[in-house]
C-alpha cells in the first residue's frame, strides 16, 4: 500500500509540512504549482516510498491514508 494526500484536508505550506521531515525514505516533496489554491503541493514519489506509514501519524492536517 502507497500514500495518498486528501488534498482537501492538507494546507500544502512548504515550512509547515510536517511529512517531509517524517519520511525516512525522502518520498515527499513539497513543489511550486501555480494552480494549487495556496501556490504549492505536497507530492510523493512512489519510486521511493516503501510504504512504512510514518507520513500517517505525522501529517498535522490528517490527510494522508493508505490505499
Amino acid at each position: 500500500m502507497k500514500p495518498y494526500l486528501i488534498e482537501r484536508r492538507c494546507p500544502a505550506q512548504e515550512t509547515m509540512c510536517t511529512l517531509i521531515a517524517a519520511c525516512p525514505a525522502g518520498a515527499v516533496a513539497y513543489i511550486k504549482d501555480e494552480q494549487a489554491p495556496l501556490g504549492g503541493r505536497i507530492a510523493f514519489d512512489y519510486e521511493k516510498c516503501d510504504g512504512c506509514g510514518k507520513c500517517l501519524s505525522a501529517c498535522c492536517g490528517q490527510a494522508v491514508e493508505l490505499r
